[in-house]
């Protein structure tokens, strides 16, 4: 007998997926997803569906969910990163009709290691009680340690019916082989039941055995192989093809209405039924380009995120091990100049490839993307990435989000009512590692009455909470947590005593009646107030000519 090969058409591979199943959908933002899987569902019209997603769920799921195929979702963060929010998930939230479980990256990453292990929930210290997901989602458990005899808070094991996923290259046996970065996908793969892959490049069973090492996910835990070149468009399939960025932006501009998005659909996903038709009606594959290098003056005025960029390279201390998030181009900048600096020995993870101490000149678009690695001098898992924050192995924690409140408190979720916000955003994230760390440093590019309120609507990252003690009741100690807030015009910090937010130092040409008229809330004001100091001359250099090439840190910041 011969050894059965698994490559089918994207017909055959969506078929059995039934209505109300629970799919996950690999890859990460708008890297590796398996764009061609999902089109096919929308022409099958599937419905009902449960979605669960990477870390950072992005195209995919809000076109899944603006043609009505899901009932539930399971994410922390949908995001279209620099291009904006995801408009159809958020039309559908704000309008009620989708069930949004409110989750954080560790409820995901370690119900999925349940799922994956067998066992019925994974155990996380009581701390992680204190967010407001485990107040609204019913999911978040809390029991007793038998062995302790401590209060821990449970998530249940994630187990999805359907895993989508989309590999650079495989073998017609379905071994598959990620040429970036693999992500969350082996995770995914373990805690799911039945897998469905999708890849560029079909190569041949010898080569995967002259290389086993270069095997991500063996053929055991595939059920089916769909060939297609381009199965990622409009997201990137690197080295192959880059994120077609100008597709996504005219996807969201159909988006921004109902009528819109249906043109869309009509255009692209249930007028096309052969990969090689739509390929030719998109324009065809974009590909990669080196990072545009764009000349700047060294002897211009710092911009305003230079200022902020240097405010927090300056909080880094030698030795400390920090993290990159999604859209934090300030934070990359500034620990790479701490790096060039004061702080050689310090360690830093980038976004969802787990980049370690990336050495890149030109600051990347999005600091998920496989562009990180070649600088590198490691990538690790992403899920084990997950374990060394879970663990305290992280010393500062940058956040951003929606809403700020006196006592430190980030909101990342929605701002008004939950069941109907009068703004969704994109979700949690990794706010809910918070009380893991001993530093919370949060930065806004904009400091404005409704980003700084009296009470954030939604506990995404726990500060303060409700002021003096409150932290203790959930475990968590008085010394460690919100440390810095640093935004367009000041930098702030928190009284030792009232835990409220209190003003620093203004931004030069900014004073404290400015950024009190600009707060929600009455900051604590001290008599003596600092103005922020400038960059240096040779923070100014390092900044222009070996981290941001292209000059990206001047647009983000009107």
């Amino acid at each position: 007998m011969r050894r059965k090969d698994k490559i089918t058409s994207l017909e055959e591979a969506i078929r059995p997926i039934e209505d109300g199943s629970c799919v996950a959908i690999g890859g990460l933002s708008y890297f590796n997803a398996p764009m061609a899987l999902v089109r096919e569902m929308i022409r099958q019209r599937k419905r009902n569906l449960v979605l669960v997603t990477a870390p950072v769920a992005g195209l995919p799921v809000d076109m899944l969910i603006g043609a009505g195929c899901v009932r539930r979702l399971i994410s922390p963060f949908v995001t279209l990163e620099e291009m904006g929010l995801a408009v159809n998930f958020r039309r559908a939230v704000e309008k009620g009709s989708l069930d949004v479980m409110e989750i954080g990256e560790a409820f995901l990453a370690f119900g999925l290691k349940a799922g994956a292990s067998g066992s019925p929930f994974y155990a996380l210290p009581r701390c992680f009680a204190a967010a407001d997901m485990a107040r609204v989602t019913g999911e978040y458990r809390t029991t007793i340690n038998p062995f302790t005899g401590e209060v821990v808070v449970c998530v249940p094991a994630i187990n999805p019916d359907w895993v989508l996923l989309h590999a650079q290259q495989s073998d017609p046996f379905g071994n598959l082989r990620y040429m970036g970065s693999g992500f969350l996908d082996a995770l995914l793969v373990r805690a799911g039941r039945r897998v469905i892959a999708s890849c560029d490049e079909l190569i041949p069973h010898e080569m995967v055995r002259s290389e086993p090492r270069a095997t991500t996910i063996p053929a055991m835990m595939v059920d089916q192989v769909v060939p297609i070149h381009g199965g990622a468009h409009p997201t990137s399939s690197l080295p192959f093809y880059e994120v077609d960025r100008s597709h996504i932006r005219s996807y969201l501009k159909s988006s921004k209405t109902e009528e819109g998005f249906r043109a869309y659909l009509d255009r692209f996903v249930f007028s096309v039924c052969e990969p090689e038709e739509y390929l030719s009606k998109v324009g065809g594959l974009k590909k990669p380009e080196p990072l545009r290098v764009r000349e700047v003056e060294l002897t211009s005025p710092p911009s305003v995120a230079e200022v902020i960029v240097t405010v927090l390279s300056h909080i880094l201390e030698d030795g400390d091990t920090v993290g990159v998030g999604t859209g934090c181009w300030e934070v990359a900048a500034g620990v790479r100049l701490a790096q060039l600096t004061h702080a050689p020995n310090l360690s830093f993870t980038v976004g969802g490839t787990v980049a370690l101490n990336s050495q890149w000149t030109v600051l990347p678009l999005s600091v998920n993307s496989p562009e990180t690695i070649p600088s590198a001098e490691a990538v690790m898992e992403l899920e084990h990435l997950f374990d060394l924050e879970l663990n305290g192995s992280f010393d500062v924690m940058f956040v951003s989000g929606l809403q700020i409140d006196q006592y430190g408190n980030v909101n990342l979720a929605y701002v008004g009512d939950r069941s109907s916000p009068k703004l969704r955003g994109p979700g949690s994230a990794g706010l809910e590692f918070a009380p893991c760390v001993k530093k919370v440093v949060a930065f806004f590019r904009h400091h404005t009455r409704q980003t700084f309120v009296e009470r954030v609507d939604f506990v995404s990252g726990v500060g303060y909470l409700d002021g003096p003690q409150s932290r203790r009741r959930f475990d968590l100690d008085e010394d460690t947590g919100p440390f810095l807030v640093v935004t367009n015009l000041a930098v702030l910090d928190f009284d030792p005593v009232s835990k409220r937010m209190r003003l620093k130092s203004v931004h030069p040409g900014v004073s404290a009646e400015e950024v009190q008229k600009n707060t929600g809330f009455e900051l604590v004001i001290p008599e003596q107030i600092e103005t922020t100091p400038l960059p240096t001359e040779e923070e100014l250099k390092l900044l222009r000519t070996r981290i941001d090439k292209g000059h990206l840190l001047a647009t983000l910041i009107s």
